[in-house]
């Protein structure tokens, strides 16, 4: 049965790599004794995916995972046994069955972010959020491309100096960059997913 897994990755496991958490993971369903399908082949994997991965150091709640679960146990008793068995910053809350054929990609298109920061940081990236255009230019394989990242913004609005942003594809940081913001300033947790 597909599983999809609901958690948090906050505090100090902020710090660790999205491969890290992968492997972690791994590792904590193996402690559990919750069986998961394995892939086929030379080197079998459990088979578990993830949404878009979390930059370093960026808090994230309502972080989402499936996995093809074999084990006969019930959604309460998973998320008993995973949390009875994570670190302090890790925190299952919600389990539900999805179709086989369901991928987080393709179940959710926005990703939602609280963004805090003091006043000055907070205005540029709320200037640079109101503009008609967010003109960003990279270099990929010796040719110069240019995307508008207004089109990758949704919703957002301002609450003193926090702004909650929902986007479309992109990491937060590409807006960083266009309004001259170092990200160690501020404080980014990835709130979840929305359809």
């Amino acid at each position: 049965m597909k599983k999809r897994i609901v958690f948090d990755k906050i505090r100090d496991m902020k710090y660790i790599s999205h491969l890290d958490t992968i492997r972690f993971l791994e590792r904590l369903f193996k402690k559990t004794g919750i069986n998961i399908k394995h892939s086929e082949g030379f080197t079998p994997r459990p088979k578990l995916s993830f949404g878009n991965p979390v930059s370093l150091g960026d808090e994230t709640y309502n972080e989402l995972m499936d996995a093809e679960i074999i084990s006969e146990l019930s959604n309460e008793e998973i998320l008993d046994l995973l949390n009875l068995n994570s670190p302090d910053g890790f925190y299952f809350h919600d389990i539900y069955d999805v179709p086989k054929k369901s991928a987080i990609a393709n179940d959710f298109d926005i990703l939602v972010y609280e963004i805090e920061g003091d006043e000055t940081n907070i205005d540029s990236l709320e200037k640079l959020l109101n503009s008609d255009e967010i003109i960003e230019i990279r270099e990929k394989k010796g040719k110069t491309q240019e995307r508008n990242l207004k089109d990758k913004i949704g919703n957002f609005k301002r609450v003193e100096n926090k702004i909650f942003l929902e986007l479309y594809g992109i990491s937060p940081k590409s807006l960083f960059t266009m309004a001259a913001l170092d990200s160690k300033n501020l404080d980014i947790k990835r709130m979840g997913y929305k359809k």
